[in-house]
């Protein structure tokens, strides 16, 4: 083991602890434990780490240790998003400093609106003016169909870090649903500004425009999101209500 750690081969020494006897992986098991996290064996580490929760916390009350921390960061990696976050948000309550934050990714990537609102109001209990925690609050809330409050709580998060993305872009689905086209169109372009590829972003915005009667340009943005999600139907769809309406009124020189 020692000659494995020294050389830093940690594919073998995650071998070497498979066949090692169960006293000797429980005594070492911060080593078997770097051993699987560096070799990126991501199914195994987060076996191992929901084996020895209670085998090293016994019927004491939960603590943090670096189990609980490799087998979130294993989790997000196998992409199971909602369990990643489950254990991410019991480290925030443990004490770990970015457990609600990282809860808070997760839930986006697992689409779970609900969680993210929770997680989020976690962290803005704490501290209110947090802004990537306002940004992640207004699009729980746009998500989940509350856009008079979102919009209020994403207007704070973008004056605080007018670099996210993606509260410009649940700020424009909010104006959309007010039919404020003007209102929706400005938020896309600053979406788009910052992240350009944003498939949702291009969509909405394709719509802002059509109602603009901006047809030209709304066409633009239908066709280049139909080419991020070739064979939408909903796109291709609007996009041939675009073309069609660039044909009847071609724009003027």
């Amino acid at each position: 083991m020692q000659a494995l750690l020294l050389a830093e081969d940690w594919p073998r020494l995650a071998d070497w602890f498979e066949k090692a006897p169960p006293k000797v992986q429980r005594q070492y098991y911060e080593y078997r434990l770097q051993a699987l996290n560096r070799s990126q064996r991501w199914a195994r580490l987060a076996a191992v780490c929901k084996t020895l929760t209670p085998q090293l916390e016994g019927k004491a009350k939960p603590r943090l240790g670096t189990y609980r921390l490799y087998r979130a960061q294993a989790l997000s990696q196998l992409g199971r998003h909602q369990e990643a976050m489950a254990v991410h948000a019991e480290n925030g309550r443990l004490g770990q400093p970015e457990g609600y934050a990282n809860a808070c990714v997760e839930a986006r990537l697992a689409g779970n609106w609900g969680a993210l609102l929770t997680h989020s109001g976690a962290i803005l209990a704490r501290k209110p003016e947090d802004a990537e925690a306002l940004g992640w609050k207004g699009e729980a809330l746009a998500r989940l169909g509350r856009f008079d409050e979102s919009a209020a709580v994403l207007r704070t998060a973008v004056k605080a870090n007018p670099k996210a993305a993606y509260a410009w872009n649940n700020l424009g689905r909010g104006a959309l649903q007010r039919k404020a086209w003007d209102e929706a169109k400005e938020s896309f372009d600053r979406a788009l500004a910052l992240e350009p590829g944003q498939m949702e972003a291009l969509f909405n915005r394709g719509i802002a425009l059509f109602n603009l009667k901006q047809y030209a340009a709304s066409r633009d943005d239908f066709r280049a999101a139909l080419a991020l999600r070739p064979g939408d139907p909903v796109l291709k769809e609007n996009l041939r209500q675009a073309e069609k309406m660039v044909a009847a009124y071609p724009q003027k020189p």
